[in-house]
């Protein structure tokens, strides 16, 4: 029997359940009284003060063959109640056992080298995602946890692989709080991403509007120049050409200064001796 089964509804089958006044053994009057519901050893009794409780030894004799609430029918339901609890949790210790018998065949049936469990520290995670960008240590840490819990139950250890889960889940704030803040930051460049197309094509707009204008001031010019006998004086404008983006800055280093010059020593003029030889000066 399901454990609701022994709930009756006695609104509509019995006419004690009509709204009236209902004395109870202790002396108890309850106004408009009807019963709504029953349980085992009670009967729920809706009123004009609200839902009372009324246990099966409150009421009269009468009341308890009506409302099939007689000690002997009260016993027999605890006693079927009770029945059913143990067969429940008979049910569940079979599960359980059965449950670790199927962990220790897995394990009997794994070869040696597969009968421990690889486990993993937050390091290893560490080094096994630095080629595959950011990962902190929280997360590293959760992700070791979650393979540990796999690998204990592929061995066919479920307390441990409990353990583990338990522990992953003491990182649960601080991951969202991580997740959180990348998200933001994705966020902020996405939006910063946009001003800056904002911004890019803007600046190509203006440039568009510049150079129509320099065509038709060029245009203008062209058309002065093949009339010769016009009096009009056109001065051509300076228009700098805007190109974006803005050709980068070379800065080059000052040539080195040209060597000084050394000073010449006079040449050496020969003096006439008064004896007709030449002597060097």
């Amino acid at each position: 029997m399901k454990p609701g089964a022994c709930l009756l509804i006695l609104c509509a089958l019995l006419p004690a359940s009509l709204a009236e006044d209902m004395a109870l053994r202790s002396g108890r009057v309850l106004k408009d009284a009807s019963v709504v519901s029953s349980g085992d050893d009670f009967v729920s009794v809706q009123y004009t003060d609200g839902v009372a409780k009324v246990p099966y030894k409150e009421l009269t004799d009468e009341q308890q063959k009506a409302y099939k609430m007689t000690p002997d029918e009260v016993a027999a339901r605890l006693e079927q109640r009770r029945n059913e609890e143990a067969a429940r949790r008979q049910k569940a210790e079979a599960a359980k056992k059965a449950a670790e018998e199927e962990a220790r065949r897995i394990r009997e049936s794994l070869s040696e080298a597969e009968r421990h469990p690889r486990y993993l520290e937050g390091e290893d995670v560490v080094r096994m995602f630095l080629l595959m960008g950011d990962l902190s240590r929280v997360e590293a840490e959760v992700i070791a946890l979650q393979w540990n819990a796999l690998e204990a139950d592929r061995v066919g250890l479920p307390q441990d692989a409990k353990v583990f889960r338990a522990r992953a889940g003491t990182y649960q704030d601080q991951i969202s709080s991580i997740r959180k803040k990348r998200e933001d930051a994705e966020l902020y460049w996405k939006d910063l991403e946009k001003k800056y197309l904002a911004l890019k094509d803007g600046t190509q707009k203006k440039i568009t509007d510049l150079n129509k204008q320099v065509n038709q001031l060029q245009g203008e010019i062209r058309d002065v120049a093949s009339q010769p006998r016009t009096e009009r004086i056109v001065v051509t404008p300076i228009v700098r050409p805007w190109n974006y983006p803005p050709p980068p800055v070379i800065i080059r280093p000052n040539p080195p200064p040209p060597p000084r010059p050394q000073p010449v020593p006079p040449p050496v003029r020969p003096i006439q001796s008064p004896y007709g030889t030449k002597i060097g000066r």
